[in-house]
């Protein structure tokens, strides 16, 4: 220990002698360190541990795959949920469905999602509440619930002000009274529902609840997908609504979250440890050259009696203080980083349980990480520095050459190291931006500019038959029309472009032999198709009097008349879909709304299935054969959509008191968030760690090269002294780094090429792109050039009288 205690004293003078090294070697680990915790911590957060919930690693989607694309999750009826649960695979099964509720009472109302949960929902999850209980079998007896909620723990802060007093007062959701018997922890927010009220599905074979499965212990994923395979099939036999030639496949809380992002975060931890390399790089330079500067000290130390291993031990002591120091600032930045980080995540790409912060696990390997970059990337500088000639003590002139010439070979690997690593970093934030802007300039189909979005819900009771709620909807979008600034108002119930709708199996009278053919079924108004100016092609559009009297007739898209009509004529042709009679008890229904409508119509092509889908074929019919409690007006604004949006929410307020609003955003704003959240949040990403590795790289080569120019100092005095010009020394400088950065370059093109493929799966975009590769290379290249410019003018200015008289 007082050994130790003396090379850390020791260590700290040198640090105090050579203050600029010790910065830019402290500066560098920061950077790296601080990247990489705060990405780890991220990548902790949504892949280590993102649930709280019991056994979680059991509980799994059961997702119902149809020929050529992913199918929706497993939903039951009470009947089938009664037969689920006797699967030998299944532990324990809950149900949930969700709706927009409006918290009324003394407030005004408030739009509140709402879960309807089977009693064991918490059983299920092995949660510890937060505050009072959570509901349990015993609250729902022959098939009715007892009027109880638990708030979620955002809710209930967010509207309650934490208010503890609060358990055992009641809510009034759309004027039903609630009893609060509990507040959920933190981190559980399943469904993100704010309000969870206990409930069971009826026997009523329309009404289906989302099926959430937990798996035995020990239970393989193969073993049941075969089990529920046969389930489904059964199902499908019976049920006429139920999908046809469903494959069924069992995936990990974790994998229907992220999906694709799952690979982007792990292409992201990668590259900031590239970033870290770099910077240890750094770190290795710097000690050897500070080491060269100081081989008489080390001489001296040797032939007083110093061994080897004093010496290595002193070094690396040196070393290891610097990556502590390192991590130390870098873990104070990162704390700022994953602030910076987690507000860049996508909505909805990753579990909102996720606690996304610095946590022991990250401190821990915070601490790994700076104890493995101190003795490693000290380790080589240690071991070529502790073997000092002592003839240097008489000789002190050839310390400099001597040193150059054991360390040139290190310092060029090292370089050409991290010109490699940053040119890869280079590429990838490269392809990432080539995927972002490409994602930014997909076709929509659409006009989001000025559009804005509201979601409302009509006071509950107060249109109880199908007309009353059809007039009260027409007088809303009336309404609204007549505000100043608002050009046109259409009605959606089931579509919201571009990010899907509900798609459900369809007929087609003409074509008694198409099977198993589905497309998205959109429930609008006709003013819809000028809001969001989608052309018309062929026909012509519903009329007002058409929608309010539920005519039986439909318009299509160009996918739906290629996909299922190719060269007949689509108007007059009859299309309809049997799903069109599910729908739940809430709902009010036109006449008929399973028979056949008459296609008067061809519209252009929207998007209806995402940004990165094909458009799906379409079937527009009037809104309102299905009213829904609530429904989507999307509004288009001559001017400045926000400011529109505000005149709409005082004109709906004057309108009805108690018309309840819910989401309300621009159309821009959902493209920004939820259509290119990901490829902005990694080129981002990609971008800063770029950026981070061409400074490390530019101070690396630097400090290579202002140690050359001082280690060649006589060599050079003595080259200008016989004549030699300027520029040729200008250019012998430049020219010793030239081939050490084409090396790196050729590697780092390579590494590139080769990992094309995976960047492309987790990016979305090639790293392999010549044009890509040729920026990269060529900002490396004019970052080294400027790097290497302040060495080599001072090499060329050198006097030459001087030079000669230093040692």
């Amino acid at each position: 220990m007082r050994k130790l205690i003396q090379d850390l004293i020791y260590a700290r003078r040198q640090f105090i002698r050579a203050p600029g090294v010790a910065a830019t070697a402290i500066i560098s680990l920061a950077l790296g360190i601080g990247a990489t915790t705060a990405v780890f911590s991220v990548v902790y957060g949504v892949l280590g541990d993102p649930y709280p919930y019991r056994d979680a690693n059991r509980m799994v989607h059961v997702q119902l795959n149809l020929p050529e694309r992913r199918g929706p999750l497993l939903s039951v009826t009470g009947p089938q949920y009664d037969d689920l649960r006797k699967l030998s695979a299944i532990d324990d099964v809950f149900l949930q469905t969700d709706e927009r509720q409006s918290l009324t009472g003394d407030q005004l109302p408030i739009s509140v999602q709402v879960g309807k949960y089977t009693p064991n929902l918490f059983d299920y999850m092995g949660v510890p509440i937060y505050m009072g209980r959570g509901f349990s079998r015993a609250d729902v007896t022959n098939g009715k619930s007892a009027p109880v909620a638990v708030l979620s723990y955002l809710f209930w802060r967010r509207q309650f002000g934490s208010n503890r007093e609060i358990l055992g007062k009641s809510i009034e959701l759309d004027h039903v009274l609630y009893s609060v018997i509990g507040v959920a922890p933190p981190r559980f927010t399943w469904g993100d529902s704010d309000v969870y009220l206990p409930a069971i599905p009826s026997s009523d074979p329309h009404e289906y609840w989302n099926a959430f499965v937990k798996l035995k212990p020990g239970t393989k994923y193969p073993a049941a997908e075969a089990e529920l395979q046969i389930f489904v099939g059964r199902i499908s036999q019976q049920d006429p609504n139920f999908p046809k030639n469903a494959k069924v496949k069992i995936v990990s809380l974790n994998e229907q979250v992220l999906g694709q992002f799952q690979g982007a975060l792990t292409i992201l931890f990668a590259a900031v440890v590239i970033l870290l390399l770099i910077g240890c790089a750094n770190v290795s330079i710097l000690l050897l050259a500070r080491g060269n500067a100081r081989q008489h000290e080390l001489a001296v130390r040797v032939a007083v009696g110093a061994g080897r291993g004093r010496l290595v031990r002193q070094l690396l002591t040196e070393s290891v203080l610097l990556s502590v120091s390192g991590t130390l600032l870098g873990v104070l930045a990162a704390y700022f980083g994953v602030d910076a980080i987690s507000a860049l995540l996508p909505h909805y790409s990753f579990p909102h349980e996720a606690a996304i912060h610095i946590s022991g696990v990250v401190l821990g390997f915070s601490a790994g990480v700076a104890l493995l970059t101190g003795i490693i990337f000290g380790i080589s500088p240690a071991w070529q520095l502790s073997r000092p000639q002592l003839g240097s003590l008489i000789q002190a002139s050839s310390i400099r050459q001597s040193g150059s010439l054991r360390s040139r070979n290190t310092h060029r690997l090292l370089i050409a190291g991290q010109v490699a690593l940053t040119i890869v970093l280079l590429a990838c934030a490269g392809a990432s931006e080539r995927a972002f802007i490409a994602r930014t300039h997909t076709p929509l189909g659409v006009d989001p500019t000025n559009v804005f979005g509201i979601d409302l819900a009509l006071p509950k009771g107060a249109h109880p038959t199908w007309q009353d709620r059809v007039n009260a909807n027409e007088e809303i979008r009336r309404t609204i029309e007549q505000v100043p600034g608002i050009t046109s108002v259409g009605i959606s119930t089931s579509w919201f472009p571009p990010f899907g709708g509900f798609t459900g199996p369809i007929e087609i009278q003409s074509e008694p032999g198409l099977t198993q053919a589905d497309a998205n079924l959109a429930l609008i108004s006709p003013q819809l198709f000028a809001t969001l100016r989608v052309p018309f092609l062929q026909g012509r559009n519903f009329s007002d009097a058409e929608v309010q009297r539920a005519d039986h007739l439909a318009l299509v898209n160009q996918a739906f008349v290629k996909e299922y009509l190719g060269n007949a004529d689509p108007i007059g042709q009859s299309v309809r879909s049997p799903v069109m009679n599910t729908v739940p008890p809430i709902f009010l229904m036109a006449q008929k709304p399973a028979d056949w409508f008459q296609v008067i119509g061809v519209v252009g092509d929207a998007k209806n299935d995402g940004l990165d889908h094909p458009v799906k074929p379409a079937v527009y019919i009037p809104y309102t054969f299905v009213l829904p409690p609530d429904e989507t007006l999307m509004i288009r604004s001559a001017g400045d959509a926000d400011a529109a949006l505000k005149s709409v929410r005082v004109r709906l307020h004057d309108l009805n008191p108690e018309i309840v609003l819910g989401d309300e955003h621009t159309l821009t704003w959902w493209l920004n968030t939820d259509g290119w959240g990901r490829e902005r949040f990694i080129a981002s990403l990609f971008g800063v760690f770029a950026g981070l590795a061409l400074v490390l790289a530019a101070t690396g080569l630097y400090s290579v090269v202002s140690y050359a120019v001082t280690q060649r100092t006589q060599e050079l005095g003595i080259r200008l002294a016989l004549g030699a010009p300027r520029a040729s020394i200008f250019r012998l400088v430049l020219g010793s780094t030239a081939v050490t950065l084409g090396i790196g370059a050729a590697v780092g093109l390579g590494l590139s090429i080769a990992l094309g493929r995976i960047v492309a799966n987790m990016a979305g975009s090639s790293s392999r792109d010549p044009l890509t590769l040729a920026a990269a290379t060529a900002i490396l290249f004019v970052v080294a050039a400027a790097a290497c410019l302040l060495p080599a003018r001072r090499a060329a200015s050198i006097d030459p009288i001087r030079a000669l008289r230093t040692e």
